[in-house]
C-alpha cells in the first residue's frame, strides 16, 4: 500500500484570505482532474478484457485528450498565482525543488519561451476536440477526405445493451486521424504509435512537474 498523509483544512481559514484561497481551491481541483485522467491512461494501457480491447486505442487518446485539456487550465491557474504578491511570496517559501518545478511551468505561460509549442501540443485539441464539438467541422472533413484518400474502404459501429459497449469507432479513428496529422504533424510514413508515445511522454514530464509543484505549494499554503 501507497504511503498516504492526512491533513484537515479549517474552513475559518479559507474565509480569512477568500480571494487566494479560490485560486489554491482551482488549483486541486486541476490536481484531482490530472491525477484521475492520468491514471486512467495507466489503466487502459493495461491488458483489456476481450469485451473493452475494442474501446482501448479510443480510450487511451481519450483520456490523453483529457490529461492535455485538464494541463491547459491548470496553467491558467499557474498564471494567476504568478499574479498574486501573496501567492508568489509562498511559492518563495517553498523547498528548492518546488521552486525549480514552478520555474519549469513559467516557461510555458504567455512570453515563456515554450508556450507556443505548448499551445501547439495542447491548444487545438482542448478547444476543439475535448471540448466545443461544434468547432471541430473543418478538422473532421480534412480527415475524411485524407481517410478516404487512402487503402481505407470502412469502420464500424457497435450497439449493445450496455452503454459502454457502444462504440462509433468511425469517431476514434477521425479524432486519431486529426490529432497525430492535423494537430501534431506527424507524417504518416513514420511509426504513428512511436511518436504518439513520444509525444504522451513528453505530456507526462509536463503533468509530473505540475504535480511536483502543486502539491507542495498547496500543502505549504495551508501550512508545513
Amino acid at each position: 500500500m501507497p504511503r498516504t498523509l492526512t491533513k484537515y483544512i479549517d474552513f475559518q481559514t479559507l474565509v480569512n484570505r477568500v480571494d487566494s484561497a479560490a485560486i489554491v481551491i482551482q488549483l486541486m481541483m486541476a490536481c484531482n482532474d490530472l491525477t484521475l485522467a492520468n491514471w486512467a491512461i495507466g489503466e487502459w494501457r493495461k491488458e483489456q478484457r476481450i469485451n473493452h480491447k475494442g474501446r482501448q486505442i479510443g480510450a487511451g487518446m481519450y483520456f490523453l485528450r483529457t490529461q492535455l485539456s485538464h494541463l491547459h487550465e491548470g496553467f491558467q491557474v499557474i498564471e494567476e498565482i504568478k499574479r498574486s504578491s501573496y501567492l508568489f511570496a509562498i511559492v518563495r517559501r517553498c523547498d528548492a525543488q518546488t521552486q525549480e518545478s514552478f520555474q519549469n511551468l513559467e516557461q510555458f505561460l504567455p512570453g515563456g519561451p515554450k508556450r507556443d509549442d505548448f499551445m501547439k501540443l495542447v491548444g487545438q485539441i482542448r478547444h476543439n476536440l475535448t471540448f466545443h464539438y461544434n468547432q471541430s467541422s473543418k478538422l473532421i472533413e480534412r480527415a475524411l477526405l485524407d481517410r478516404a484518400e487512402r487503402e481505407v474502404r470502412n469502420s464500424s459501429m457497435t450497439r449493445a445493451d450496455t452503454a459502454y459497449l457502444w462504440h462509433f469507432k468511425l469517431a476514434d479513428e477521425i479524432i486519431d486521424s486529426i490529432i497525430v496529422h492535423q494537430i501534431w504533424k506527424i507524417p504518416k510514413t513514420s511509426d504513428i504509435r512511436v511518436e504518439v508515445d513520444k509525444v504522451a511522454d513528453y505530456v507526462h514530464q509536463i503533468f509530473l512537474c505540475f504535480m511536483d509543484f502543486s502539491t507542495e505549494f498547496i500543502w505549504k499554503y495551508f501550512g508545513d
